[in-house]
């Protein structure tokens, strides 16, 4: 779906001033169906990235390719395209309703009124379609935007932050919009910050450093389990076993690690005890885990 081959992008900071380097050899495949995340810091060059996938900005070398081509503004392609940035500028004076409307007909197809009110419908926007967008709180924006790929059945969607900034209910109710398209045979191209977000919708991750990829692979394979420890949770009022790692208290509770072979003894040490003991299982290397290890170069990547 997607081909990045050592990709680089300069930009001049003025006349008497050096180039900034956004990207610097960036190397990534996105295969058609992926939810492919992009992670990375502040300044990594994920959104720099995205722009070239999407035609807005023409990189200085290197390949890319989107669905067999070139990506361009105005290319046919783009009727199967679709892109939600982090702050969509929308004409405010709209309607929810008028905006969904107008943005899907863009596309140059004809758009259904049934569709334009299944989509809100589905959405929750149902209730706001009179609602001038410039009473719309970002949540609402956000799904307008999104409004317009459940529309036209989008083959490829790129999402700048889309949760940022978002409530929690609003955060999952958009996560289950974009479980659904992915599912509709969506390839979704996601750039975020919210690794939790990462770990529940996507299969696939770039972790991206100094505008290169220094690890892609399977969202599995940074899921690692350590089949030597394990990880507690338990109440405790008095003293906690001596080969408890890791330790840290939050008021009565404890939580910290116990190695493989010492299992039996916590557990007959929390029926001595009393304590109730609330977690136990296999201790499991988060994808924010993997993040810091690689990018700060103590683990061996993926």
């Amino acid at each position: 779906m997607i081909v990045a081959d050592d990709v680089r992008v300069e930009f001049r900071r003025g006349l008497l001033r050096g180039k900034v380097r956004a990207l610097n050899g960036l190397s990534l495949e996105v295969r058609d169906g992926d939810f492919f995340a992009l992670v990375g810091q502040n300044g990594a060059g994920k959104s720099t990235a995205m722009y070239c996938f999407l035609g807005l900005m023409k990189p200085t070398s290197g390949k890319i390719e989107v669905m067999g081509r070139v990506p361009e503004l105005g290319s046919p392609l783009n009727a199967g395209v679709a892109y939600l940035p982090e702050e969509p500028h929308y004409h405010l004076y709209l309607t929810v309703e008028e905006a969904t409307r107008y943005y899907a007909s863009l596309y140059g197809k004809r758009v259904s009124d049934k569709a334009i009110h299944e989509a809100l419908d589905r959405l929750g926007l149902a209730q706001f379609k009179s609602l001038p967008l410039s009473k719309c709180s970002k949540g609402m924006k956000q799904k307008v935007g999104i409004a317009q790929c459940l529309i036209h059945e989008t083959r490829l969607l790129f999402l700048d932050e889309p949760t940022r900034g978002l409530d929690p209910l609003i955060v999952r109710e958009f996560r289950e919009t974009l479980r659904e398209l992915h599912q509709r045979g969506a390839t979704i191209v996601m750039n975020t910050h919210v690794l939790s977000e990462i770990e529940m919708l996507a299969n696939r991750v770039a972790i991206v450093d100094g505008g290169k990829v220094i690890a892609q692979d399977d969202l599995r394979n940074f899921l690692t389990t350590d089949r030597e420890l394990y990880s507690v949770t338990f109440e405790a009022n008095g003293s906690v076993p001596e080969y408890l790692g890791s330790a840290q208290r939050s008021g009565n509770l404890v939580t910290g690690n116990i190695p493989k072979e010492r299992l039996y003894d916590f557990m007959e040490f929390a029926r001595i005890s009393g304590l109730s003991v609330h977690e136990c299982s296999l201790k499991k290397t988060s994808l924010e885990d993997s993040f810091f290890k690689i990018v700060k170069g103590t683990g061996s990547g993926a």
